[in-house]
């Protein structure tokens, strides 16, 4: 069974942050979170998951390939 809940040591684990750096992008907004009973926080791998592939980087050829279709577009368009 694959867990979908992870405390803070099993975010530790499962993305090699220290904790400083998680309970500081808590307390900065940036990380979501849950604390039901007012002390102890949880987090949504699917939230992790999410927020950890929210920044893709594109390769030369997705670039290439975009600035290609945006000169053919603005030529149409001229």
């Amino acid at each position: 069974m694959t867990k979908v809940i992870l405390t803070v040591n099993e975010l530790v684990a499962y993305t090699g942050w220290k904790k400083s750096y998680i309970y500081k992008k808590t307390s900065d907004g940036t990380l979501q979170y849950s604390k039901p009973l007012g002390k102890t926080i949880f987090f949504s791998k699917v939230w992790i998951d999410e927020f950890l592939m929210s920044n893709p980087n594109t390769t030369k050829a997705e670039s290439q390939a975009k600035a290609t279709k945006y000169i053919t577009l603005s030529a149409k368009k001229a």
